[in-house]
């Protein structure tokens, strides 16, 4: 391998399987794009796993009715060593967090929402609530 070469990342077939129950064909090029994008630019990439947050969903998408399967309003990449694995829906109320994820990091090559703009809806929502209740 040539050392003034850039690392190449690589996908897998559960990637591109995950992805196609999940997001259109523009979808998957837009979270592939950010991805590689944000990935080529960490530090020793090829050696570290990685959670990159890639794309916010304007609503909670799921995968069935139910909810019971994987839903949320954020997709996220798994890449374990230069491989992306797996490309998951996840509610940005969940913990983005390394252990949660369990990676090494996690990246996000969107801007990460507020917690105050997430915040406001449940709180208007509890006001609204509270109102009705009087």
């Amino acid at each position: 391998m040539d050392e003034n070469m850039p690392p190449t990342m690589i996908a897998d077939n559960h990637a591109f399987d995950r992805m196609s129950l999940r997001l259109s064909s523009e979808e998957q090029t837009r979270v592939i794009s950010a991805i590689e994008t944000k990935w080529l630019r960490l530090e020793n990439a090829p050696a570290r796993d990685f959670a990159i947050v890639a794309m916010a969903l304007t609503s909670i998408r799921m995968t069935d009715n139910s909810s019971w399967e994987s839903n949320g309003d954020a997709i996220v990449g798994i890449v374990r060593k230069g491989t992306l694995k797996t490309v998951m829906l996840r509610r940005f109320n969940q913990p983005m967090t390394k252990d949660a994820l369990r990676v090494d990091a996690v990246k996000w090559a969107i801007k990460p929402p507020t917690q105050s703009s997430s915040r406001r809806g449940r709180n208007s929502n509890r006001n609204r609530n509270q109102n009705n209740r009087r």
